[in-house]
């Protein structure tokens, strides 16, 4: 009985696993190729700044580049987040923009972090998600992530 009870455990996350293999294909379509704008709101209690601007060129092998409030997006990777599973199952979002963060997010609080996981679903043309950085779950300002929810990026010429 116990194995029927771990096999019904394992064949769930081996099925999340394999439909997740797909996150290394390049997933940008011609409509997501260009350069985007917008602004997320800060949801952490210990920042005093409440916007976060995302500005990002997105190019059709995947790489990304831009800038996450005031630090520039190094070694930026567009790619799937989530599988067939996962969608049907409303894990997580469609895309993820991910990369090393160079300089203070937020200059004048001296904020810096070195990550950068940008969760994004695209609907009718924008792009939908949040943003969220490397940090730890405790310790404030000096350390913790920052994140940020409610961003919507729009083309721009």
């Amino acid at each position: 009985m116990t194995h029927v009870f771990r096999l019904g455990l394992v064949f769930p996350l081996a099925l999340l696993a394999v439909s997740n293999l797909r996150a290394a294909e390049n997933v940008v379509t011609p409509a997501m190729v260009g350069h985007w704008e917008g602004q997320a709101r800060i949801v952490v209690s210990w920042c005093h700044q409440k916007r976060l601007p995302v500005r990002v060129d997105i190019h059709a092998d995947g790489t990304v580049a831009g800038t996450i409030g005031d630090a520039t997006l190094k070694g930026g990777h567009f790619r799937a987040n989530r599988g067939w599973l996962g969608r049907h199952l409303n894990l997580a979002t469609d895309y993820i923009i991910a990369g090393d963060l160079d300089g203070d997010i937020v200059a004048l609080e001296g904020i810096r972090r070195e990550r950068v996981m940008i969760p994004l679903n695209f609907t009718g043309g924008i792009f939908k998600g949040g943003v969220n950085t490397s940090g730890s779950m405790f310790g404030g300002k000096g350390k913790m992530w920052l994140a940020a929810m409610a961003l919507e990026l729009v083309r721009s010429p």
